[in-house]
Formats: structure tokens, sequence, C-alpha cells
């Protein structure tokens, strides 16, 4: 399979997380991105330089991105969905924004 390249579509999955009332909901990767500009990256969970560097760095660069036109910073992860909501909660001021 050739990269991903921007302008791409990206294929087709299923993605699993805990909504805000601690309900685990799915949705595709393509509704997610249906119509807007995203960026999409991939970590493993609790590793240090995805906790110290990759996650932090986008959420810093969160406004910045955004000036540019993107839409939506996703973030997947080969992690399953209970493992991501405890990583999710050592985000503390991003609550909201980091919904994993």
């Amino acid at each position: 399979m050739a990269p991903i390249a921007v302008g791409d579509s990206i294929p087709d999955g299923t993605l699993a997380w805990f909504d805000e009332n601690d309900q685990l909901q799915q949705v595709s990767i393509h509704s997610l991105a249906a119509g807007k500009k995203v960026i999409l990256f991939g970590v493993r969970a609790f590793t240090p330089t995805c906790s110290m560097q990759h996650v932090p760095g986008f959420i810093t660069s969160a406004e910045e991105l955004k000036s540019k036109g993107v839409d939506e910073i996703l973030l997947v992860s080969v992690n399953d969905p209970f493992v991501m909501k405890a990583w999710a909660k050592t985000y503390p001021e991003n609550k909201h924004e980091v919904s994993c």
C-alpha cells in the first residue's frame, strides 16, 4: 500500500471512545472527517515520547493549526478505549479537548 499523501482519502475504519457520560461510543473515520480538513496522527498511549512530546505538541499548536484551516486534530491509537480513557485523564487541563 502506498503512503497516504495530502488530499488522499484515507481508508475507513471504526474507532471507539468514551464520551463525557462515560458511555462507549463508536464512529467511522470517514464520518469524523467528512467535509473537513483534518490532521490524523497515531500514537501509543503512555509511551514517554507520545505522552511528553507528541500529544502536548498538538495541544500547544492546536490554535495555530486551526488558524490555517484545520478543522479537527484526530488522535488514533493502537490501544483500546479503556487505556485511552485513562490516558486522557493525564491531560486534565484539556479534559474536553482530548477525548480519546
